[in-house]
């Protein structure tokens, strides 16, 4: 292992600094979804970006592809390193080698968000009843803004599945990413209405 890194220079070992990571965090991820793993694990942050790891499917609820999920920016990560170091090794000249790195990576994104939307599509026509949220427990997956000024999205499992729902408060402050919420409500559109646990 210590002679395949010194073999390599520096844009090697860059491009082997990203991918290598970035493989990791994805087959935690299908680790996790595999033996449907969720709860608590969600709420971790393994880039820092805000956004935290989740076996769960990442649609955006309206249509849209939900390009900068973690598992999106985690496959444009390992494609882009590893067709980057691949590349290097063939000899590709630096600023070509950079440039199809990142188009095979963001490929691989758009790819991901396309399969995460149309599991999320099954998903929503299924037998799913949003009423069976109201009481039960959920984790923050994106931060839900105060007063029913936006929405959020929170991870839990009703019916025996693990779900991703579009969620508002009319609390004073916004909820963060792995915070604990009760959900309160539903609406006609899908939504929930949630309320911290932990209340300040």
């Amino acid at each position: 292992m210590l002679n395949w890194w010194n073999s390599m220079d520096l844009v090697g070992q860059i491009f082997a600094l990203i991918a290598i990571p970035c493989t990791l965090v994805l087959v935690v991820q299908s680790v996790m979804l595999i033996f449907g793993m969720g709860g608590g694990a969600d709420g971790i942050d393994l880039d820092g970006d805000g956004i935290p790891d989740t076996p769960g499917f990442e649609g955006d609820g309206d249509g849209g592809l939900a390009l900068f999920s973690l598992r999106g920016i985690m496959s444009f990560g390992a494609i882009a390193g590893w067709s980057g170091l691949v590349m290097r090794g063939a000899g590709i000249p630096l600023g070509v080698n950079v440039l199809l790195a990142a188009a095979f990576g963001f490929l691989a994104m758009v790819g991901i968000a396309w399969i995460m939307k149309l599991a999320a599509k099954l998903q929503q026509n299924g037998n799913l009843d949003i009423g069976y949220a109201v009481g039960r427990v959920g984790t923050v997956y994106i931060p839900i803004p105060p007063n029913m000024t936006g929405t959020g999205k929170i991870n839990l499992t009703i019916q025996e599945r693990f779900v991703e729902i579009d969620a508002k408060t009319a609390a004073d402050r916004k909820l963060g990413t792995g915070e604990s919420v009760r959900i309160t409500a539903t609406d006609p559109a899908g939504m929930v209405i949630v309320e911290p646990l932990v209340k300040e």
